[in-house]
């Protein structure tokens, strides 16, 4: 090949460095003309043949390439990182701050909506319930026979209860409280539970759990005060009084009663009007008065107070003054209004019970 006839070079074979002869044969680059300037890094050895140094040759044989092809595929290798990281400039920052902005948004927005579920149970749980006309507590579920009785038995006492006060002794004299001895009128215990515990018992609205073995030490229970709608569970929050105190039966006929007869007053269980089951700190009618002097707070509960009250002086033949009589038809009255609770369907008679054996002490010279 003449010398100013130049090899044509390409990578049409082997690679780089590859030639075609004047006949059309691709040869090695190994076997180049003497006056053919070699590609970069090519070099002319001792023996006339051309090679390339071996001393960065790749793992798998081939010869390095070029010092141009290098800078050629480490600009492809920039543009390809600037392809899948795009350079900083305004175009960027705008695209960063419009995200930056969209995850504040949905921040604040997901906080919102959390401040305001929170917000919305909180003032749900801050509403007072309503304890002017609280839902009496059965044992027994809806549907229960015994249940649908005392409901049948809560709408007829209003009616009974006007019976039962129109055969009430009137009194015209308020009584006196000459020989009333309070130590008197505390019941007997019969057993390793007192009267009242033995009401707390009865009167629970699930059963009661003892701190003992023996069944001798109340524990807990349920229990709910009839004037407060107070749902108890504790012994230490319960007391059991009299639904006619001790002072009022006094003045109203008891003066004269035997102690046997007191003491049947006391321990009264068979009608449930007799007992009564407060909360322990309910200020519940303090001075022991009859109706004419103190009523429950809510008028909602006069119904049942009064129908009550009629029912145990009816029953163990308790006098009334005028003015009692008088407060208690009032209250009785008051059954038939929408705002009252009616009478209570734990408390009215549902069936009948024993007459008590009411014996007196004569007066002397009798």
């Amino acid at each position: 090949m003449a010398t100013n006839e130049l090899p044509k070079r390409g990578n049409q074979r082997g690679g780089p460095g590859w030639w075609m002869d004047p006949d059309g044969v691709w040869r090695s680059p190994h076997d180049w003309p003497e006056d053919t300037p070699p590609l970069d890094g090519w070099v002319r050895t001792s023996n006339g043949r051309w090679e390339y140094p071996r001393t960065e040759q790749s793992g798998d044989g081939a010869a390095p390439k070029s010092q141009q092809a290098q800078r050629s595929e480490q600009s492809g290798t920039a543009l390809a990182l600037d392809q899948t990281e795009p350079a900083s400039g305004p175009g960027t920052s705008d695209r960063k701050a419009a995200l930056l902005v969209a995850g504040v948004i949905l921040a604040a927005a997901a906080l919102l909506g959390g401040a305001l579920l929170l917000i919305t149970q909180a003032g749900a749980d801050a509403i007072p319930a309503d304890t002017s006309d609280p839902e009496v507590i059965f044992p027994r579920d809806a549907g229960d026979p015994a249940l649908e009785r005392r409901l049948e038995a809560a709408q007829q006492a209003p009616e009974v209860a006007r019976e039962q006060l129109s055969e009430l002794v009137i009194r015209d004299d308020p009584g006196s409280l000459e020989g009333f001895n309070r130590s008197e009128w505390v019941a007997e215990r019969t057993g390793c539970l007192d009267i009242s515990e033995q009401a707390l018992v009865e009167r629970s609205e699930r059963p009661i759990e003892f701190a003992d073995n023996l069944e001798c030490v109340l524990d807990t229970g349920r229990w709910t005060d009839p004037y407060l709608g107070t749902v108890m569970t504790s012994m230490l929050d319960v007391e059991v009084a009299l639904r006619v105190p001790a002072a009022v039966a006094h003045v109203s006929g008891a003066a004269d009663w035997s102690d046997s007869t007191r003491q049947s007053f006391l321990t009264d269980l068979e009608h449930p009007a007799t007992l009564e089951v407060i909360r322990a700190d309910s200020g519940h009618n303090p001075r022991g008065e009859d109706p004419s002097s103190w009523k429950p707070g809510s008028p909602s509960r006069w119904c049942a107070y009064a129908v009550d009250w009629v029912a145990v002086k009816h029953r163990w033949d308790l006098s009334v003054t005028a003015a009692e009589m008088v407060a208690l038809a009032d209250m009785i009255d008051t059954c038939d209004l929408a705002t009252s609770s009616g009478a209570d369907p734990a408390t009215v008679l549902v069936n009948p019970v024993s007459v008590p054996t009411i014996e007196r002490i004569a007066e002397p010279g009798e």
